[in-house]
């Protein structure tokens, strides 16, 4: 049986390629629009590894977390509330390693989430487990 190599790389992170307009390596998008976020849900298969992404809009946020699979979004830099409600919607792992920049009120929108795994989450679980001092 002649194979161009490329068997096992597909069975483990999907087809996507020319067809959908985006690299075979999806590390390697810089910038994704509507309608490739679209073309990458529909068809990627696996996990999905964007980390060449630096910036998303809410709405390719929104579109991403309907993937049902694995996503790596460590090139984001900052991540705004908008982005972060529509990010914590997403129902399996999603990877957050380079966050530098996040509002309180986009890390309690991903905090919600305990399959959203971002930079300095366990400091914020244990700054809002503890209790109020002035409270009692």
């Amino acid at each position: 049986m002649a194979t161009d190599g490329m068997g096992l790389w597909q069975s483990l992170f999907g087809r996507i390629g020319s067809k959908a307009g985006l690299p075979r390596d999806t590390n390697n998008i810089t910038v994704l629009r509507v309608e490739q976020a679209t073309n990458l849900v529909k068809n990627h298969s696996g996990v999905l590894q964007l980390n060449g992404l630096t910036s998303i809009t809410p709405t390719v946020a929104g579109i991403l977390a309907r993937y049902r699979g694995v996503i790596f979004l460590n090139g984001l830099l900052s991540v705004p509330v908008q982005v972060a409600t529509r990010l914590a919607k997403h129902r399996a792992p999603l990877y957050l390693g380079s966050v530098e920049d996040i509002t309180e009120e986009a890390r309690k929108a991903l905090h919600e989430n305990t399959n959203v795994h971002y930079r300095d989450r366990e400091s914020y679980e244990d700054s809002v487990d503890m209790p109020d001092p002035d409270g009692m």
